[in-house]
């Protein structure tokens, strides 16, 4: 297994690092603290829901993002959100401040700034969190969160709901299948690539999705970008 850690696996260090290392562990070696994901929860209680990119499926689907430094450095997966429930598009442009360490954190799961200033004013600045609790809670999540090797590799595959779901709950003490949502798009050959997972959360506990859009059928492509 392999967990969603600091710099969400580049493919240029994916050589380097053992999969088991965890996210926490990866950003003391790199010099940088993180807080445990038990100290997710600091505000009221109710669903949350973490979005996470599979970087390279949305690199070649979507020629917009071409210049994205995630699709320029090779990133096999990006943190694009935290719904954290109050509601959303209500930041009126603010930007999210951060000091420099934070950001540091920030930047290895979530590396461009359009889409940690699009996440903030969309669904971070309606809370009661400031930006920095707000992100401190993405990085949390994310650090306590196990996914599949497959996604991991640079390489692609063809895998089943069913088994890459049952991974999931596996990994993941207390998640069900439930508290999954897999996104998938039609690629070119008409196949269903796998963009987007959405993993949902009650306070610090995985908890049920609520708004599930389960688009990917019972097989799937992962790419790797390869």
């Amino acid at each position: 297994m392999v967990q969603l850690r600091a710099d969400l696996a580049s493919k240029h260090s994916v050589g380097s690092i053992k999969a088991t290392m965890s996210f926490g562990a990866l950003l003391l070696i790199q010099g940088v603290i993180l807080l445990p994901a038990q100290a997710a929860s600091t505000v009221k209680t109710g669903q949350r829901v973490l979005m996470i990119e599979m970087t390279p499926a949305l690199c070649n689907m979507q020629p917009t993002r071409a210049r994205m430094r995630q699709c320029l450095e090779g990133y096999s997966l990006t943190v694009s959100g935290l719904d954290m429930g109050y509601g959303e598009r209500c930041g009126r442009g603010s930007e999210p401040r951060l000091t420099p360490l934070q950001l540091k954190v920030v930047n290895r799961i979530m590396p461009d700034t359009t889409v940690r200033s699009q996440t903030w004013q969309r669904y971070g600045a309606c809370s009661p969190l400031s930006a920095s609790s707000y992100f401190r809670q993405i990085t949390n999540y994310a650090g306590g969160l196990k996914l599949p090797n497959e996604l991991n590799t640079g390489n692609s595959y063809t895998v089943s709901k069913s088994r890459f779901v049952s991974q999931m709950t596996r990994l993941n003490s207390g998640m069900s299948s439930n508290s999954v949502d897999l996104i998938c798009q039609e690629g070119s050959r008409r196949q269903s690539i796998l963009t987007d997972i959405h993993v949902c959360y009650e306070g610090s506990d995985f908890g049920t999705c609520h708004d599930v859009v389960d688009s990917c059928g019972s097989k799937f492509i992962i790419s790797g970008g390869r």
